[in-house]
């Protein structure tokens, strides 16, 4: 028994029950939607052919260097398979044509391609297992003893997979929700170093969903409730956009289900989405209107963003107000303290022409020329210095 210390999970640490689970899990129209627009637009699918995988499986690797083995556990976020439906006569059977597989990311995770792989390589593990053990049952006798049964060959039996043996393909498809672009690699190679052998290596290519960075166009080719997450996540930051968006699609937006409405909640974690699942926001149909939520969400806004502004408005006002105050006081202060300064000035000069014993007549004259004084103000002087 291998001990849970040498466990690994493929796909460990992604969050379950995410906005992935909500929107795909139980609605196999949101499911075959998202692939035949990315992955499967050559080969589209219809929601009936999807029946939900109940897959955890597991792998045993044998790594000699260790001395020891590692079990590989699988989750998925959402898998579901491709059933070939075969009527025969009143029954129904289905066999399994393609396993598709959807992983959720909220940040980019720079090794994603290999953690495709790995996830693939555990479910592919599992069918050989499975193959080759159904093999070695076939082949015992009565006595439980394997023998090489008729028509099968030396390699056939010694690998217990035959010639005709086939695998399920599995189609996995990466949903990133992220503000910021995807930056990280697109292909298996991308992890690899630079070297000329690189492209002699084998290659997996990463089938990614980058939502923030649809054209309206891709959005608008959706036609349930993708077309409203979406849509909504696109512009969420871009109120304008967002606005004209839900104008143009209010066919999508006027009674979202609560799965819709609880996925744009765990996306956008927005406080004003809460208020949409107040009564007067209710539909008759059990949904949520969320055009008449949002309007009256930007009128709301509108008046706060008014009111606030008026009061900015005010405050700046006063603000400019004390320092326009401020500049002309200093101005006339300046104008004063210069004007008090000539006065001084010209008394002092008058006291000093006194002391010389010069005339009256001739100091006037002096005081006149100097400063530029009438002879009124110049009198004026010599009558108030003692």
């Amino acid at each position: 028994m291998v001990s849970k210390e040498k466990a690994r999970i493929a796909g460990q640490g992604m969050k379950k029950d995410t906005v992935t689970t909500l929107l795909f899990k139980t609605n196999n129209q949101n499911f075959a939607e998202v692939f035949n627009h990315t992955v499967l637009a050559k080969a589209p699918i219809a929601p009936e052919d999807l029946e939900e995988e109940d897959i955890k499986e597991t792998a045993y690797l044998q790594i000699a260097k260790e001395g020891g083995g590692t079990t590989m556990v699988q989750y998925r976020d959402v898998v579901k398979g491709i059933k070939e439906r075969i009527k025969r006569r009143k029954e129904e059977s289905t066999p399994l044509l393609a396993i598709l597989g959807i992983e959720n990311q909220d940040d980019i995770n720079y090794e994603m391609p290999f953690r495709i792989l790995e996830i693939d390589f555990v479910n592919y593990a599992r069918q050989i297992r499975n193959i080759e053990e159904r093999h070695q049952m076939e082949w015992k006798d009565e006595t439980g003893r394997r023998h090489i049964p008729k028509n099968v060959t030396t390699g056939e039996y010694m690998s217990r997979f035959l010639k005709t043996d086939r695998l399920w393909p599995c189609i996995t498809l990466v949903v990133y929700w992220g503000e910021k672009p995807w930056d990280g690699p697109k292909k298996l190679s991308d992890l690899f170093v630079d070297c000329p052998w690189t492209p002699l290596a084998w290659d997996l290519e990463l089938n990614l969903l980058d939502v923030q960075r649809m054209s309206e166009e891709e959005i608008c080719a959706y036609t349930g409730e993708l077309r409203t997450v979406f849509g909504f996540i696109r512009y969420a930051k871009e109120k304008e956009k967002l606005e004209k968006f839900i104008e143009h699609n209010s066919e999508y937006f006027n009674n979202i289900s609560e799965t819709t409405l609880t996925a744009l909640d765990e996306l956008t974690h927005s406080p004003e989405l809460q208020k949409l699942r107040e009564p007067q926001y209710q539909t008759q149909k059990g949904g949520f209107n969320m055009c008449l939520g949002l309007q009256e969400m930007i009128r709301e806004g509108q008046q706060k963003g008014m009111e606030k502004g008026i009061e900015e408005g005010r405050k700046k006002g006063i603000e400019e107000g004390r320092k326009e105050g401020r500049k002309k006081g200093i101005e006339e202060g300046r104008k004063e303290g210069r004007k008090e300064g000539l006065h001084q000035g010209i008394e002092g000069a008058v006291e000093l022409l006194q002391e010389t014993g010069l005339e009256d007549r001739l100091i006037i004259e002096k005081i006149m020329a100097k400063y530029q004084l009438s002879l009124a103000d110049a009198e004026s002087y010599l009558m108030d210095t003692p």
